[in-house]
């Protein structure tokens, strides 16, 4: 009997086991089980919240009375001042405590919560109402409070508590500028609490608080130049300055340490608020140098230096072996202030010259090291040769201008920089890779189109004083519009044969779109203003260029006349 029974207890043991592994994989009886313990999970939710809220209330309420104290004269005010801020560090303390307790993350946010919107305000009035805390000290109490919570915020994992200070804080620095008439102490704040916030989110793994904390330093550069135009402001013209530098300099520092001793990438913030950093320091140099308050030249030296070091950390081993994100961000970074600080210290023809050399420099490396940034980068400085030195308004005026109207004088840079153009068209650069893809030819079609553009309107501007007498009243603009006509349908032609060469695939891509442009052109200018002995030329020569053009890229040996 015994036997039987320890036999029948056995299978009911395994069909249970059975039961329990198809529950398991279906699911069936745990949705029974969460929907009948639903209502007990929520009145649990809710039951915790009602909780924590009645302690923010108490908080609160403790605030409160110490106010009230400090109201009624039972305390003097700077004495009430002292114990509500240590009333409110006390609650961030107790943040700090919960919050290592397991289960209690939720009860140290809500202690954090107060103590924040304790903290801010108390500070406000101290430095507002009460003429307690002059606007320095204010500011070196917000800064003490502030470091204080994001450091609790890292350790113990609050990111909402980053969140918090960075808003509160800038929040309260851009007030009290104006509440306390004191600036430079504020602006100092906010650029703490921005690499604060910055490197919380680097430490915690987090997105978001950094950039509300950069928006406030920005912020804060801008108000000190406006306020240092200002008779009734106390802010000097160089300390605005000071402040962009030291705004750039702490951001790049931080971003190298990020990249280059932790090894991480630069992401959209990096690469953002470097352009706004660089673009607040070109603003406020501007700004500062035009009342006569800065030499401009120290200013291009300061950027000529800059950049190089930065472009030299684009060429480390480490970052120069990846060739990822960092290497662009570094290596652009780089020559933006480089091309800058040139502009600045030498003269734009000469800084144009400059850049066009180094440009074929590039590309010279661009094809060694097969690297596609580097062609990009010396597609970028052509282009910013192009404008400094004019030939591209030069050629754009000749091409496209009013031939009654005058045209810029032509300057030997425009030549240099033109050569220098069609030159580095002759240097192999890198023409493929798997992350650039298809893109990796993009850097090529720019630099042809600027030498179709800058070569193109160097021959209209020397040959159209000789046949068409332009620019002014008497030019003859039927033969201008020929010639024109002439020069576009020889730069299409020429397309079409290098399309053909390794080295210009490219070329392909721009020969069809210039066909079209030639034929809008015919309509536009040559049917209005010609004449039939011109009109004969711009139609044979973009007739004869549309022939050459069919026969040549269908790759076929010879033309076959029509029967």
């Amino acid at each position: 009997m015994d036997d039987d029974l320890s036999a029948l207890e056995a299978r009911v043991a395994a069909v249970e086991e059975r039961l329990r592994i198809v529950e398991k994989r279906t699911g069936i009886g745990v949705a029974s089980e969460a929907q009948s313990g639903g209502v007990a999970l929520n009145e649990g939710m809710a039951s915790s919240v009602s909780s924590h809220l009645g302690r923010v209330l108490l908080i609160f309420g403790g605030a409160y009375f110490l106010r009230a104290m400090t109201d009624f004269q039972f305390v003097a005010t700077g004495l009430g001042i002292a114990m509500g801020a240590s009333y409110a560090l006390l609650w961030l303390f107790m943040a700090y405590r919960a919050a290592g307790k397991e289960g209690r993350k939720a009860g140290a946010l809500f202690f954090a919560v107060a103590s924040t919107l304790l903290t801010l305000p108390l500070l406000t009035e101290a430095v507002t109402k009460f003429d307690l805390l002059s606007g320095t000290q204010g500011a070196i109490a917000l800064t003490v409070f502030c470091a204080l919570a994001l450091l609790v915020s890292v350790i113990r994992d609050m990111r909402l508590l980053a969140w918090l200070i960075s808003g509160g804080g800038v929040g309260t620095a851009l007030y009290l500028i104006g509440a306390s008439h004191t600036a430079q102490a504020f602006v100092a704040f906010l650029l703490l609490l921005a690499i604060g916030s910055l490197w919380a989110v680097y430490r915690g793994s987090w997105k978001g608080p950094q950039w509300v904390a950069a928006l406030g330093v920005n912020a804060g550069v801008v108000a000190l130049v406006l306020l240092s135009s200002n008779e009734g402001w106390d802010v000097g013209h160089l300390e605005a300055f000071g402040f962009a530098v030291a705004l750039l300099l702490a951001y790049l520092v931080s971003f190298a340490v990020q990249t280059h001793i932790r090894g991480e990438d630069v992401g959209a913030f990096e690469v953002i608020q470097a352009i706004v950093s660089v673009g607040l320091l070109v603003y406020v140099a501007g700004e500062v140098s035009r009342g006569g308050h800065i030499n401009l030249a120290v200013v291009g030296f300061l950027a000529l230096v800059l950049g190089a070091a930065v472009y030299g950390l684009g060429f480390t081993p480490r970052t120069l072996a990846s060739r990822g994100p960092n290497f662009f961000f570094y290596s652009t970074l780089g020559l933006m202030l480089v091309a800058a600080g040139s502009a600045i210290v030498l003269t734009p023809g000469v800084a144009a010259a400059g850049w066009a050399v180094l440009a074929l420099l590039l590309a010279w490396f661009s094809g060694r090291q097969v690297m596609v940034t580097l062609s990009l980068q010396c597609s970028l400085l052509l282009i910013a040769a192009g404008f400094g030195s004019g030939v591209l308004s030069t050629g754009f005026f000749a091409l496209a201008g009013n031939a009654t109207e005058s045209w810029p004088p032509l300057i030997s840079w425009q030549v240099v920089v033109a050569l220098a153009t069609v030159g580095s068209l002759f240097i192999p650069v890198a023409q493929s890779s798997n992350r650039w893809g298809k893109l990796a030819h993009l850097p090529q079609v720019m630099v042809l189109v600027l030498a179709v553009w800058e070569v193109g309107g160097l021959v209209v501007l020397l040959l159209a004083p000789l046949l068409a007498g332009v620019p002014g009243a008497e030019a003859n603009l039927a033969v201008l519009a020929a010639l024109r006509t002439s020069v576009l349908a020889a730069a299409v032609v020429s397309l079409a044969i290098s399309s053909r060469h390794k080295r210009w695939p490219e070329a392909r891509w721009l020969v069809y779109p210039m066909l079209i442009l030639v034929g809008a052109k015919l309509i536009i200018e040559d049917f209005p203003h010609g004449k039939p002995a011109t009109l004969f030329v711009s139609l044979a020569v973009v007739g004869s260029a549309m022939i050459f053009v069919s026969w040549w890229m269908s790759g076929k040996d010879e033309p076959r006349a029509g029967r």
